[in-house]
């Protein structure tokens, strides 16, 4: 006999604590530099706060490479009760020159440390517009480097952003379908798909679930503060208390069929300033108030 309580009980999924929301006062605007808290404290709260994912942003892969090691690493996220890893960020995947050079520096690491970790995929990014890049560019680019993650044995997410080479949900669909590897898929954050003018019900239809990755909430008042960029790395919103209908977006998400863990990103002054245990309990608790909600509507 099906029981009518477990019938009503909240399906959570496993979240994943972005790169940003337990980094603590770390810089984002460039992604370029480590948290200044350590690696070791940041892993012990996620997993006291109840958290089953953790994403890593490449500056705090190396830096933790350099002074405990991958294994150490690896075996910090077990003891912690952390399962799911996501790495992150690579971008310029699609540049000449020196830019380049960079980006291909951090594949290299990123994609060494992801086998080691078992890390479920690498978050690629879409960049920040500003000299024309051909269309065709982009997809050649993204095809070699889907080949070079199909021979390393890693799995690529890549993010849209309303003020980037890829600024729209359809924008990336057409890309990853295009090429067609199956070790590129895409990511879903719904600050950018909401600042990007798309609705949810579009999306769904846009979106082929084998493609989905990834997905990451967090919340943003209607009014944009400064550049795009600027609102948001300082003025994401914890889940529900913005103006996105982030219970919407979870249904859609539904819709699609995915069936993975959801990450959480919050990047924001307020979030910045609180100690790192608090911000992690804080973001943990008001998402899961979302799908709490969420499955009773």
């Amino acid at each position: 006999m099906v029981n009518q309580e477990d019938l009503q009980r909240p399906v959570i999924p496993d979240l994943i604590a972005s790169c940003w929301t337990a980094a603590g006062n770390a810089d984002a605007r460039g992604g370029k530099t480590p948290s200044p808290v350590d690696i070791r404290r940041r892993i012990e709260w996620a997993g006291a706060t109840g958290w089953k994912g953790f994403g890593l942003l490449h500056a705090d892969l190396v830096q933790a490479k350099g002074t405990i090691g991958l294994q150490t690493l690896k075996m910090l996220f077990d003891d912690n009760g952390i399962e799911h890893i996501e790495l992150e960020y690579l971008l310029d995947w699609w540049t000449t020159g020196p830019a380049r050079a960079a980006s291909d520096q951090v594949r290299h690491d990123l994609f060494e440390a992801a086998g080691p970790l078992q890390a479920r995929h690498i978050k690629i990014g879409p960049g920040i517009k500003g000299v024309p890049v051909e269309p065709e560019i982009m997809k050649k680019s993204w095809g070699e480097l889907c080949l070079s993650a199909e021979q390393a044995g890693v799995s690529l997410a890549l993010e849209s952003a309303p003020y980037s080479y890829l600024p729209t949900v359809t924008s990336i669909v057409d890309l990853v379908t295009e090429v067609g590897n199956e070790s590129g898929g895409i990511l879903l954050d719904i600050w950018h798909v909401a600042r990007s003018g798309m609705d949810y019900e579009t999306m769904v239809h846009e979106v082929p679930p084998e493609i989905l990755f990834g997905v990451e909430l967090n919340d943003a008042q209607n009014e944009i503060v400064g550049t795009l960029f600027e609102d948001t790395i300082n003025c994401r919103e914890y889940c529900g208390e913005g103006s996105l209908d982030v219970t919407a977006f979870i249904h859609a998400i539904d819709e699609i069929g995915f069936s993975g863990p959801w990450g959480v990103e919050i990047i924001s002054n307020a979030h910045r300033a609180l100690p790192v245990k608090e911000g992690l309990a804080r973001a943990l608790n008001t998402t899961t108030r979302c799908f709490e909600l969420a499955s009773s509507t």
